[in-house]
């Protein structure tokens, strides 16, 4: 293991899931993501962080399905092309399945592309937070060769993103915020306690269904820290449920996050690639025809929202 993955495997040794930032989903949910070292090794096994794998049926007939239902969506973003040509690059460096996730983070991408472009933005500070095994930020980084990102999110998943990102960009220098994080790296991974010690403007921040998995202290320390660090070109894009409640009973709200009226809106409503996705189960949330399940298609659970917005400073 590289010195990075050691520091973070030693962090997650220490405090896996710290009480203060971590909420019932993860207590309950979180002891199932298994990072530990075997005879030498690390073991992985991942749980509720996305995925970016799948057999050979789901990846090449399913799935390609799934991007076909969803082509009035993706032939809307001037950019898609490229940045699929980008992902399915990634995806076999990586060797990942092109899944659900794997074309959701190219959308997203298109998205944001799209909007630097009719902007004239050039971010080169990038901070995700929650980016599950790290596609996300791997793939900004395909496409922004020379920017920054930081991967804020708890121990666990950061050891998941330090492997795929090494892997995806072997020379790549990468570095723990809490352990000599340095202004010469390129992928900083921050642990949520210490996104304070971030100094720079984050030019985009990004959060894609993790949000609706946190605690209120959480989501409120995250804002705060954007707005401390946001300037009149930066933009925060945060997809995430509805409403979802926790297994502890907290209820996490989109339109409860602590949005003020002086943020400035670009793109504000039901996201739409999140809407329906193709699995080998057929669940009973799927869409019916004469009443009867349409096999492989089903729904999430619950609508998801989409925001692009300006966060106004503190």
């Amino acid at each position: 293991m590289n010195t990075v993955i050691e520091t973070l495997v030693d962090i997650v040794a220490k405090d896996p899931y710290p009480a203060e930032f971590t909420s019932s989903y993860w207590r309950e949910y979180g002891k199932s993501n298994v990072v530990e070292r075997r005879n030498g090794d690390l073991y992985l096994e991942d749980y509720g962080i996305g995925t970016v794998r799948g057999s050979w049926l789901a990846g090449h007939t399913l799935h390609a399905a799934e991007r076909f239902s969803y082509r009035s969506v993706s032939s809307a973003y001037r950019s898609y092309p490229a940045m699929w040509n980008l992902a399915r690059e990634l995806a076999r460096d990586l060797r990942c399945s092109l899944t659900f996730d794997i074309w959701k983070y190219t959308v997203i991408l298109s998205l944001l592309n799209d909007h630097w472009i009719d902007h004239k933005l050039f971010p080169r500070t990038v901070a995700v937070i929650g980016d599950g095994h790290g596609f996300l930020g791997a793939l900004i980084r395909r496409h922004l060769k020379s920017m920054r990102l930081y991967c804020i999110d708890i121990p666990k998943t950061l050891v998941f993103q330090a492997r795929n990102h090494e892997a995806a960009d072997p020379q790549a220098r990468l570095a723990v915020m809490s352990h000599g994080g340095d202004d010469s790296a390129d992928v900083v991974f921050v642990l949520p306690q210490d996104v304070l010690q971030i100094r720079d403007t984050i030019d985009c921040a990004i959060n894609i269904a993790s949000m609706q998995e946190m605690n209120a202290l959480t989501i409120s320390h995250y804002f705060s820290f954007l707005r401390q660090r946001s300037s009149r070109q930066s933009r925060f894009y945060c997809v995430n449920r509805v409403e979802k409640t926790l297994p502890g009973g907290e209820v996490a709200r989109f339109s409860e996050f602590p949005w003020r009226k002086d943020d400035e809106i670009f793109i504000d409503g039901l996201c739409p690639y999140y809407t329906h996705f193709f699995a080998k189960q057929t669940l009973p949330r799927g869409p019916k025809i004469l009443g009867v399940r349409i096999p492989f298609v089903n729904y999430f659970d619950g609508d998801t929202m989409h925001r692009l917005v300006r966060l106004a400073s503190e």
